[in-house]
């Protein structure tokens, strides 16, 4: 005897057992409304950190490892459907981001928001058999550390909002810098500076964000280097001095 096949819409599924042991988050995830917008936030690719007294930050190229990274990061971002291209006013930013620039037609949109924060306070910090309040003490300066954040969060989240209202709609390409990312991410996730100072950002990597129509936020991923045949030759310990 053949079993009767239900042809059911998913909206049609209602809240039995079966179906929450199915999927049991199906009944439980809040409403959200497309279309989407999604924004990669993507690292600069390895620069020539040997020309940089020379050149100066702002005009420091990328070195020839960097270059050989930027290919396959290319490629990459050639089979996301890219529409728009932002770029910081920093030099190896623009030139990771020309060859997609050039592929695509479009026109980099050069923002000095995006350009690199200067974070000069850095800590590694102890996570295992310690309490939040013993981390706090542990750091020097951490309210007024607190205070920083909170402000360069808050000019990040303007900035995103900005490249969003912008763009709606649409698959958007943001060429920037390590400290720019963190703040971002740690922005959302509404973590303090022990969070800021946990978080490292790999040179070449992209992380996702995803916002529907009403502006709610969320990360798809983080630090994705899939691309790479291997990991950057970087320590994220002392990555976050080389930015």
């Amino acid at each position: 005897m053949k079993k009767k096949v239900l042809n059911k819409k998913i909206g049609d599924l209602k809240n039995t057992p079966e179906n929450i042991l199915a999927n049991p988050y199906s009944f439980k995830r809040p409403k959200v409304t497309g279309p989407y917008t999604s924004i990669y936030l993507i690292r600069h690719c390895h620069p020539a950190y040997e020309l940089q007294e020379q050149l100066g930050d702002l005009k420091m190229p990328l070195s020839g490892i960097g270059s050989h990274q930027r290919g396959f990061l290319i490629k990459k971002l050639l089979t996301l459907g890219i529409d728009k291209i932002y770029a910081s006013q920093f030099r190896r930013s623009k030139m990771t981001a020309q060859p997609l620039a050039e592929a695509l037609k479009l026109h980099p949109v050069i923002d000095r928001r995006l350009n690199e924060i200067n974070w000069e306070n850095w800590y590694k910090i102890k996570y295992f058999n310690m309490s939040d309040k013993t981390r706090v003490r542990r750091i020097k300066n951490y309210r007024q550390m607190e205070k920083e954040l909170d402000k360069t969060q808050v000019s990040a989240r303007r900035l995103l909002a900005d490249i969003y209202e912008k763009n709606k709609n649409k698959k958007i390409a943001v060429f920037c810098h390590g400290n720019l990312i963190r703040s971002i991410l740690t922005g959302i996730l509404n973590a303090d500076v022990i969070g800021f100072l946990s978080m490292e950002i790999y040179q070449s990597s992209i992380s996702k964000l995803v916002i529907d129509a009403d502006g709610y936020v969320k990360i798809n991923y983080i630090n994705n280097i899939g691309h790479l045949p291997h990991r950057p030759y970087e320590d994220l310990f002392m990555a976050s001095i080389n930015q």
